[in-house]
């Protein structure tokens, strides 16, 4: 079990160390770019497992052929051999002269999977064929280069915080033509996507009636004007308000439920959620936007250094969104790491 323990650490400090060094040679060979240029400055290419098995079964076939002496196995050791030779050079080429340029990102709630767009170009007539892109631990999008001149895809990439999030280091591999040797390229495109708070429900009644003072009348109540939610069935509920949708598909009694605000000026201020973290604060007033976004009320914001007058629209709505994603983070333009 020791050795074992050992082993596993051995090799996963080996798998770092290379990792480590690879990083560095792709820094200084692919700084960040808006647009980069595949060329033998930045590619990478070695024999696959597949690759060294055939190689090893040509050296085979060519000692047996001096074995026994026969042109036929000679023939064959040499094709073998120049097939090799000739796929490392195809595979080499099927990504030489590819252009890729970082788009613009949609922006995303933080635990979603922001979707990098790239731009692949073809820089003359050569075709770019079994093409995969990828980042580290992420899903693999494949694209070939063929009938048009490029081709805009999506590259997935899971956000674990808020703020602005810088695409990872892209990885662009090929197999092409024949899966003896795989030719990489380790890209770094200047892009970028804001990540919004993730939205952590509250109750809105609660939170806005217990902010004011006995004297003065409760902001949200519950009515019947704008849908909230929905919540579990009580004894005395009224039948019109149950959710049959949701008790068809399996999900048991739910009763939908509309609140009215009553002050058409909301204010989602810091203070509502004392004794939380920052994140946590953060992620309930974004919960609460979102929901007041999908109604007519006027809210604004306020936080430490930062207020947003109350309004209402789809453009104020993004720009309170930003101001919760950016809250002590770098501002658009800069590098960071989310």
């Amino acid at each position: 079990n020791e050795l074992t323990g050992q082993d596993t650490m051995f090799n996963f400090n080996f798998k770092s160390w290379i990792a480590s060094r690879m990083e560095r040679w792709a820094d200084h060979r692919n700084p960040p770019a808006e647009r980069v240029v595949l060329n033998r400055r930045n590619i990478l290419i070695l024999p696959t497992t597949q690759g060294l098995l055939f190689l090893l079964a040509g050296l085979i076939v060519f000692l047996a052929a001096i074995n026994y002496e026969n042109s036929l196995a000679f023939g064959l050791a040499f094709f073998m051999v120049s097939l090799f030779v000739v796929s490392m050079f195809h595979a080499f080429n099927n990504l030489h002269g590819l252009q890729l340029s970082g788009l613009p990102a949609n922006p995303v709630f933080c635990g979603e999977d922001a979707a990098f767009q790239v731009l692949l170009s073809r820089r003359g007539k050569r075709p770019h064929e079994a093409l995969e892109l990828y980042f580290r631990d992420s899903p693999v999008t494949k694209a070939n280069l063929v009938m048009h001149g490029e081709e805009k895809l999506s590259v997935f990439s899971r956000t674990t915080s808020r703020g602005l999030y810088n695409a990872p280091r892209l990885i662009v591999s090929t197999r092409f033509p024949t899966g003896l040797f795989r030719a990489w390229s380790l890209v770094n495109l200047k892009s970028q996507c804001l990540v919004y708070p993730r939205p952590v429900p509250v109750s809105l009644a609660q939170v806005f009636n217990s902010s004011s003072s006995e004297e003065e009348t409760a902001l949200v109540r519950e009515g019947t004007d704008d849908f909230y939610g929905f919540r579990s069935f009580n004894p005395g509920d009224s039948l019109r308000q149950v959710a049959w949708k949701n008790v068809a598909r399996g999900q048991g009694m739910l009763v939908k439920q509309f609140v009215d605000y009553i002050d058409e000026r909301l204010l989602l201020d810091w203070d509502l959620f004392y004794g939380f973290t920052d994140e946590e604060r953060l992620s309930r007033l974004c919960y609460c936007l979102l929901k007041l976004s999908g109604s007519d009320a006027s809210y604004g914001l306020r936080l430490p250094g930062v207020e947003i007058a109350p309004d209402t629209g789809k453009q104020h709505r993004l720009t309170v969104l930003q101001a919760l994603a950016l809250y002590r983070r770098p501002a658009p333009g800069q590098r960071s790491e989310a």
